[in-house]
């Protein structure tokens, strides 16, 4: 399993080409928008636009899958099948771990990444893929989302914390904090920071 879960895009692009395999150029990514859900339709276009040109900055080929499309977990996975990677946006974590139960991919994923598929994320994208997003209401309002669920994805055994050093995020941070003493499920992100998951073994870049 391998995953490159950051606070803010992709701070070590060699590290991500390492888990990929390949270099970025020349690289698909399906990108997951729906963090940005509680946007107004306007606002949301111009931040996914805006997210697709940094991949193909890098070199991606870009599609980005919107979960609210499906209801149907076996033709969201035909859909993500074959891309390198899969990348979920930040944004709302509330919206976008509610599109992931709603819509399969919380059911697909293991499968896609044990089939050799990369997962990646930012912010929300890297909070969910962990044991709980409960902490975080201060920073991402939960009833944004059709249905509060606070339980992560549980693909690590870990609570992702972006943001650690950003003090905009610091009421949450220290929520987190307060419900995980002592820290030793907490993994905590600089802005300037991912953390590498890559087959049972882990790495802060």
């Amino acid at each position: 399993m391998k995953l490159y879960l950051s606070s803010i895009d992709i701070p070590t692009p060699d590290d991500l080409a390492g888990l990929l395999g390949k270099p970025l150029g020349g690289a698909t990514v399906a990108l997951i928008p729906n963090a940005q859900d509680y946007y107004s339709q306007r606002a949301r276009d111009y931040k996914v636009a805006k997210r697709i040109a940094a991949f193909e900055l890098l070199g991606f080929t870009v599609d980005a899958v919107d979960l609210r499309e499906y209801s149907d977990a076996a033709a969201l996975k035909e859909r993500l099948a074959g891309h390198d990677l899969v990348w979920a946006m930040g944004g709302n974590t509330f919206c976008l771990r509610y599109e992931m139960r709603r819509s399969g991919f919380e059911d697909i994923i293991s499968g896609l990444l044990a089939e050799g598929a990369v997962y990646g994320g930012d912010s929300a994208g890297a909070l969910v893929m962990g044991l709980s997003i409960g902490g975080i209401e201060s920073a991402d309002i939960p009833q944004f989302a059709e249905e509060v669920i606070e339980e992560g994805l549980k693909l690590v055994p870990y609570v992702v914390l972006p943001h650690s050093d950003n003090a905009e995020f610091a009421e949450a941070v220290s929520t987190v904090r307060g419900r995980h003493p002592g820290g030793t499920e907490l993994i905590e992100l600089r802005d300037s920071q991912a953390v590498i998951f890559n087959d049972g073994s882990h790495r802060i870049v």
